[in-house]
């Protein structure tokens, strides 16, 4: 018979895993929408439209901070139930060797059609190439670093940056599980709402500090500002995890949270797209979006925990393959709207075929991955285990 404990975290798990799946298929509609904004990027529409330009900004606010949050309760429920040895090796498998991979093999091809890609307006790196994907790809590994070399991550670094933080903050990780085996006293729901709040205030330390003198570049070393800020998030899942009546608390008061969420979003947005004609002091719009962030993201957690806590099968099934969608599906959104590149009309049907189309190839991709051995360990899942309930995504809650 299983504990409550067990129960509680088993439930934990579902709703983490389905939480990270959610992310994962939010890629395709944020990455397809990457098409259209006004921003430069890999490859681009002839024409910009301010709606695809609010989209990628909705998902800014959570997408990619929502899935390191996640990373920290991962990695506490990790090291809680593995020893050091095993809970590296376990993070060298599942994000080194696919970052590796897709740096070697998944990546190229975006930046190839880059490349060859002159009459491109808004492109990220504009240096040209004129001949075979061979001829490149031989060109690839000896001209660093991308933007005006060759040698790139691109999506990946989500991969590079939690392999690295895996490491770095093992020690205040494993600090944490200890302390938080021994006696203590639980959270009351209004007190760990306090203390939810409290974990946002770090957040907007660090962005009112580091973000002006380091905008992001997902380059890892010269990214203080996003390395702190994620790091952090990282931190205050392990806690959230370490501290269950925090969980509890976020989903007695997930309207409240989700009000405010709602609120603070759209007061950003509208300064972003400038809805407000009055200039406000300096660094409203950054504490206003960081506010907003911790604040979705404690509502994503309340709302998780109460509707996601157990097996939904689409979610649990993609969830079993959701690494290698996630390594594949930029690459594949490249590769389509380069061959779109000549659809000048309808926009908006043009944006939900590549959606479409980016969905359905990356789909099947991942799901042939899972079926072979070599493809399993080179796309970051488990070996010698093709099916099950738990999730293959993004260093998903660990078995026992």
């Amino acid at each position: 018979m299983s504990s409550p404990a067990s129960g509680a975290n088993k439930h934990r798990e579902f709703y983490i895993d389905h939480l990270r799946t959610l992310v994962v298929l939010g890629l395709i509609l944020f990455h397809s929408a990457r098409l259209f904004d006004s921003e430069d990027w890999h490859i681009k529409n002839a024409q910009t439209f301010i709606a695809a330009d609010v989209l990628v900004a909705v998902f800014n606010i959570v997408g990619m901070p929502l899935l390191f949050l996640l990373a920290g309760m991962s990695a506490y429920a990790s090291l809680s139930a593995r020893s050091v040895r095993r809970f590296l090796g376990e993070r060298f498998q599942r994000l080194f060797v696919p970052l590796l991979f897709g740096m070697m093999i998944v990546v190229p091809p975006q930046v190839y059609v880059e490349r060859i890609s002159p009459l491109v307006t808004l492109r990220t790196s504009p240096v040209d190439f004129s001949g075979s994907f061979l001829a490149f790809y031989l060109s690839f590994f000896t001209s660093c670093c991308y933007p005006e070399g060759n040698f790139s991550w691109h999506h990946l670094w989500f991969l590079a940056y939690l392999f690295v933080f895996s490491v770095l903050l093992l020690p205040p990780l494993l600090l944490l599980c200890w302390t938080m085996q021994r006696p203590r006293i639980p959270f009351s729901p209004v007190t760990g709402s306090v203390v939810l709040a409290a974990l946002g205030l770090p957040l907007l330390l660090i962005e009112l500090t580091l973000r002006a003198s380091f905008p992001s570049t997902h380059a890892l070393i010269d990214d203080w500002a996003n390395n702190f800020h994620y790091m952090w998030l990282l931190l205050a899942g392990a806690f959230a995890m370490a501290c269950p009546n925090l969980t509890v608390a976020a989903r007695r008061h997930r309207r409240t949270w989700v009000l405010a969420a709602a609120i603070l979003s759209a007061g950003w947005l509208a300064l972003r797209f400038g809805m407000i004609s009055v200039v406000p002091p300096p660094g409203t719009g950054l504490a206003l979006r960081t506010v907003a962030e911790w604040t979705c993201l404690v509502a994503l957690i309340g709302y998780g925990s109460a509707y996601l806590s157990r097996p939904l099968p689409f979610l649990t099934s993609f969830g079993a393959i959701a690494m290698p969608f996630y390594i594949v599906h930029q690459t594949v959104i490249v590769l389509i709207g380069f061959w779109l590149l000549g659809w000048v009309d309808a926009p908006f049907i043009k944006y939900a075929t590549v959606a479409a189309l980016s969905f359905a190839t990356s789909l099947a991709i991942a799901a042939i991955a899972a079926r072979s051995a070599i493809l399993r360990l080179v796309f970051g899942l488990k070996v010698g285990r093709r099916n099950g309930r738990r999730s293959a995504a993004m260093t998903s809650a660990p078995t026992s």
